[in-house]
């Protein structure tokens, strides 16, 4: 028995098909390097600096997506963020708020290679690699010794604001450790168990493939069908701090992908549901509030009332995801195209049933229909069909028993 055979008999296949996915959806070995290069080419730079940052103690780490595995490769034109800190490990009252920045501006300016590449932003610089990505560096003193909380500079404020990426990317992490294993994980670790017991010499996908927590996979996953739905109205995107925090909130150790996304959605559709029955109803304005779960002083979605459409088209997307899901849940396998793509979802279907069926060309597609609706059924020759041979097992992942 083969993996993907194991795996169909356990009702993981169509699980299987999302994290390979989702693992498609990753930053490519090349841009990593680019990216690992030009991150430390920054604290290179720093640490040479006579004038400052040499005669401080000062640490250099990523933050956002890079910092919590949720990362996905940008579409077509669009690039990649990667938000790096530097901690400058002494109390931020110790200097301005402008001191910092001004420095960090200054060592970067007088570099050959980043003047030409620099953008002042309100509270970082940033580093645009144009056609490739743009790294946003933001510069920071400790609060208190012991203490994950930064004070960054804000040059609209001419002061300083408090951060955490150090504490926000722990609280992701936790979160996304609630599961202590995935069903997916589980199976592969116990296939290779028993693979390796029967010396068995079938080639296996690399480990990392199915370590990684439903939380973060369903996050990568919901990214790519937020980039998709907006690309045509790129200004009211919703963002990826604010698509990740509400996943982290709501998640609730859901140990399989499909389980993760489907009782988030419903909780983000009932919510609005309930909000705007109290509009219709009483005349009552509210919102989803999106807090920074490390500084509940900070709201991620403040700007949602200073211009309602960035809600309203929040809610749109929540709707249309929901319902594309539903389909997909139900066996319409061609919507799995419009929610992540339609350059790699028969491309990841043939990887995995190369084991399993002999089918090829448009009786692919019907095979990958009846694994999504879990009406599968193995003839004695190994091909997929929906009527005769061996059922596979009620599907766990997308509305089956657990």
């Amino acid at each position: 028995m083969n993996l993907q055979q194991y795996l169909h008999d356990n009702g993981l296949q169509r699980e299987d098909i999302l994290t390979r996915i989702a693992v498609s959806l990753e930053l490519d070995e090349t841009r990593k390097q680019r990216m690992e290069s030009a991150y430390n080419a920054v604290y290179d730079i720093l640490e040479k600096d006579e004038v400052f940052f040499s005669k401080v103690d000062f640490l250099v780490y990523p933050q956002g997506s890079k910092a919590i595995g949720t990362t996905v490769k940008p579409r077509r034109k669009e690039e990649f963020d990667l938000d790096i800190t530097v901690e400058i490990r002494d109390l931020y009252y110790n200097y301005s708020s402008s001191e910092i920045y001004n420095h960090l501006i200054r060592v970067l300016s007088n570099n050959d290679i980043y003047k030409e590449k620099l953008v002042k932003k309100n509270r970082c610089a940033r580093i645009d690699y144009v056609g490739d990505f743009h790294m946003d560096v933001l510069p920071g003193c400790i609060v208190i010794n012991g203490d994950s909380k930064i004070m960054v500079p804000d040059r609209e404020l001419s002061s300083w604001t408090s951060s955490n990426p150090k504490g926000y990317a722990n609280w992701f992490t936790q979160k996304a450790e609630k599961v202590s294993s995935s069903n997916l994980n589980k199976a592969f670790r116990t296939f290779s168990a028993l693979n390796e017991a029967k010396a068995e010499q079938e080639e296996l996908p690399n480990d990392d493939i199915y370590s990684k927590e439903p939380l973060k996979r369903a996050v990568q996953l919901t990214k790519r069908y937020r980039d998709i739905y907006f690309e045509k109205n790129p200004k009211h995107k919703t963002s990826s701090i604010v698509l990740t925090t509400i996943f982290g909130e709501l998640y609730e150790g859901e140990p399989s992908i499909y389980q993760t996304i489907d009782s988030i959605l419903n909780k983000i559709v009932k919510r609005y549901t309930d909000y705007q029955y109290l509009f219709e109803s009483q005349g009552v304005y509210k919102r989803i509030k999106v807090l920074n779960p490390v500084n509940s002083d900070e709201d991620f979605t403040e700007k949602w009332d200073k211009e309602k459409e960035y809600y309203n088209q929040f809610i749109a997307f929540a709707k249309s995801y929901k319902e594309k899901w539903e389909k997909l849940k139900n066996g319409k396998f061609g919507v799995a195209e419009e929610l992540f793509g339609s350059d790699r979802i028969k491309g990841i279907l043939t990887e995995q049933l190369k084991e399993l069926s002999k089918n090829e060309g448009n009786q692919l597609e019907a095979a990958g229909v009846t694994i999504m609706s879990g009406n599968t059924f193995i003839d004695k020759s190994g091909n997929v069909n929906s009527s005769t041979g061996y059922k596979s097992k009620e599907n766990r992942n997308f509305g089956g028993v657990e």
